[in-house]
């Protein structure tokens, strides 16, 4: 009996990199999230694209990322390399959730430039929704979750240390 080729799912999945980012809450908590849920899943088997997952009520490292990248409130999709956002304004009512344009969704899964309501609108373009720069000397986005999560002394040590390198790089 060959043990050695049973594969358990949970154990063998491999993390690969997505940039497709969906920030979210539990199950039953906010209904725009159970909507973006359902509408991401189909856009997932549409596709054939994985969008990553991360629960912010129960992952501090992925609120933290969340705040970093913006003021608003699960759910929140961003696109890792276009910068393209899409998040939906919270209803009213609790019981039922705002709608979620499709479209929208399945633009962004493709990195496509997401046009706001705004712009389609007033017919004159607007700059898409850009969270962090993509410039070469634009911050990584784990340095800035690792800058956030330091604390105070940390910091300061961390300001020493590159003042005393680039001290050292002028001697030479």
């Amino acid at each position: 009996m060959a043990a050695a080729n049973i594969k358990v799912p949970f154990l063998s999945r491999k993390e690969t990199y997505t940039p497709l980012v969906f920030f979210k809450v539990p199950r039953d908590i906010i209904p725009e999230c159970d909507a973006m849920e359902k509408v991401v899943s189909e856009v997932e088997r549409e596709l054939g694209v994985r969008v990553e997952r991360l629960d912010v009520a129960r992952d501090p490292a992925a609120e933290a990322t969340l705040q970093l990248l913006t003021q608003r409130r699960p759910p929140f999709l961003y696109h890792r390399e276009s910068c393209q956002v899409v998040s939906v304004p919270s209803s009213s009512d609790k019981k039922t959730a705002a709608p979620i344009d499709k479209n929208r969704v399945r633009a962004w899964a493709k990195g496509r430039v997401i046009t706001t309501h705004s712009q389609s609108s007033s017919g004159a373009p607007k700059k898409a929704p850009t969270v962090i720069a993509k410039d070469d000397n634009a911050l990584d986005q784990k340095d800035l979750l690792e800058d956030a999560t330091l604390s105070p002394m940390q910091q300061s040590g961390k300001e020493k240390m590159k003042e005393r390198t680039k001290e050292l790089g002028k001697d030479k």
